[in-house]
């Protein structure tokens, strides 16, 4: 009876733990249907947790033909490009497995016209590690091969193209690899790659939806056009020559994202290769192992690959965690990569990217618009408005440390100030975003004054003026990380700004070189070497990754804090010269009236 208790209650306990770890697969609705409403994305994902699919969804087209626009869905098929790569290394493990092939066997053995034939390795093929030049990458105009069928021609062709470097040497991504590794798939096969992949990889995986070569392709009517987004979504100018593509085994794999996601999950729970192999495939510490990349996402290691030409797929496996996750994009703004990384914050509950709505960023820009008329018309004394000016950039630095704080608290229980960095925009759910933004305008708005009676006393004082200029990145970076958070990659540039900032106190500690402003080049260098260590940290990320990631809050709020204490330090100095320079003004004006009055 004990045990029949004890029993349930573990049962009720592992069952209670397996809902707490439950996906929140709402939050991924709400954030594919923000990308989808905001044009900045279109294309299917599959998340699949012990081998059984949880989430899928698809958003977007899958052809657009003037008016008429089809919906793409979860069946909708994919060109999934290099990840066909994975696909061609399970098959050449099969192959080793059965005493057919070795990594050790060497390319002469098939191809013996090739450069450095008998030194190139399978093995060196698999890792990218051969040295064979990229038929693909390493010319002006790719090489067109998908109308040769002799396989020795393609071999007269690459090689009389000069290898990168001698095998094993080092690492340099080239498709050369992949395609000839299919083609002795074929050669010990004594079949079609088509057909190994259907008996070795489809049959076992239960793929009912993966295909590969030109003409079997041609016959899916559900497979997703490509487009690129400008006001609307407009076919991509590469898409009638994508064939190019889809007979090779570097690249010409045709599937859907529950396809994938079954495949990924087939080989890491051994029906693909033995433990044996996997592990082979996984072994290493590079980025690049054997038919498998590598990624991390906080502490968690995934395996899989990437594709891309003229639209994009992604597919990777996290053992940690037991999850797979099958991405495939046919309207590219947003990078993929950003995309899956919100993706992995959701599953993992962290705060996410939802872009501002675009109702109210027109809300905010008119709000701007509408203070800046009003700052404008507002009648101050010169004198009053210089130094009401000048203590704006006191209130930014408060602004910008208020605005993070509250932000922070908005995310929610799972926030943490000294782990996770500053919030900004890209990054918000629950409305923080909107608040954000808020406050990134409105600091925007206020430094514009604050910089320009900068700027006038500088003149006045016949101090240089370029140490001021740097901190115009400020405005820009506040503005563009709102209005811009990702398309066209703008959002890195807009971050780089504020690293770009401390060249603001830089500059003033070597041009700023008068005895009346010795406290300021004292005060720049405390500004610098705050923001020194951060960048520091930053540059050693590799060195002590464990480290950072514990304080990376911590080590961006050192950022931070350095370009926003030089504000106050200008805010300070500058209107302590501004009253100094009224007093003596009122001062010589009493002293020449008085002549007058006597």
């Amino acid at each position: 009876m004990k045990l029949k208790v004890i029993f349930l209650t573990s049962l009720v306990f592992i069952t209670c733990l397996g809902f707490s770890q439950q996906i929140e697969t709402n939050k991924l609705d709400e954030f594919f249907n923000s990308l989808e409403k905001r044009n900045e994305a279109m294309g299917s994902i599959a998340i699949s947790k012990n081998g059984r699919l949880i989430y899928s969804k698809a958003i977007g087209y899958k052809s657009i033909e003037g008016e008429n626009r089809i919906n793409a869905t979860t069946d909708t098929h994919y060109r999934i490009w290099s990840i066909t790569k994975t696909y061609t290394a399970v098959i050449i493990f099969q192959l080793i497995e059965e005493g057919k092939l070795s990594l050790e066997t060497t390319l002469d053995k098939f191809y013996p016209l090739l450069p450095n034939a008998d030194s190139i390795t399978i093995e060196h093929m698999l890792s990218h590690k051969s040295g064979l030049f990229d038929y693909v990458n390493d010319t002006d105009e790719e090489i067109n091969l998908h109308n040769i069928s002799n396989k020795d021609t393609v071999a007269s062709i690459i090689a009389k193209l000069k290898p990168n470097f001698n095998p094993g040497e080092q690492f340099r991504y080239s498709n050369t690899n992949y395609l000839f590794l299919g083609y002795i798939i074929e050669l010990i096969d004594k079949s079609t790659y088509e057909i190994a992949l259907s008996k070795r990889i489809s049959a076992k995986a239960n793929l009912h939806n993966t295909y590969f070569g030109t003409q079997t392709v041609s016959k899916i009517n559900n497979v997703a056009q490509t487009y690129k987004y400008n006001n609307d979504w407009k076919t991509v100018s590469g898409e009638a020559n994508y064939t190019n593509h889809l007979a090779t085994a570097d690249g010409g794999i045709v599937s859907t994202i529950e396809d994938m996601t079954l495949f990924i999950d087939a080989l890491f729970d051994e029906r693909l290769v033995s433990k044996k192999s996997l592990n082979k495939m996984l072994e290493g510490e590079d980025f690049y192992r054997l038919g498998l990349m590598k990624t991390q996402f906080e502490n968690s290691e995934g395996f899989g690959h990437t594709g891309g030409w003229i639209s994009e797929s992604s597919l990777f496996h996290y053992p940690k965690e037991n999850i797979s996750i099958a991405y495939a994009t046919n309207g590219i703004v947003l990078r993929k990569e950003d995309i899956l990384n919100d993706v992995l914050k959701i599953i993992h509950g962290k705060p996410f990217a939802i872009s501002m709505n675009r109702n109210v960023e027109v809300l905010l820009i008119f709000g701007i618009g509408l203070l800046f008329f009003l700052f404008a018309r507002l009648k101050f004394n010169d004198t009053v408005k210089t130094k009401y000016s000048l203590y704006l950039g006191c209130l930014i630095a408060v602004l910008f440390w208020l605005g993070t704080m509250i932000s922070g608290f908005l995310y929610g229980n799972n926030y943490n100030h000294i782990e996770d960095g500053i919030p900004i925009l890209d990054s918000f759910y629950s409305g923080s975003g909107t608040f954000n933004a808020g406050i990134q305008f409105t600091i925007a708005l206020l430094f514009i004054p604050f910089f320009c009676s900068l700027f006038k006393i500088c003149k006045q004082q016949r101090m240089h003026i370029l140490p001021l200029i740097p901190l115009v990145f400020i405005p820009i970076h506040m503005v563009g990380s709102s209005l811009f958070p990702f398309p066209n990659e703008l959002f890195p540039i807009f971050a780089n700004c504020i690293i770009l900032s401390i060249l603001a106190p830089l500059l003033a500690v070597f041009l700023w070189r008068a005895e009346s402003v010795s406290k300021i080049r004292k005060q720049a260098l405390i500004s610098c070497f705050l923001m020194l260590i951060s960048i520091g940290f930053i540059i050693s990320r590799s060195s002590f990754p464990e480290f950072v990631h514990s304080y990376w809050g911590l080590i961006q709020r050192l950022l931070f804090l350095g370009w926003t204490s030089w504000l106050v330090f200008l805010s300070i100095y500058f209107s302590k010269v501004a009253k100094l320079d009224h007093e003596s003004n009122h001062t010589n004006r009493y002293q020449n009236a008085s002549p007058l009055h006597n």
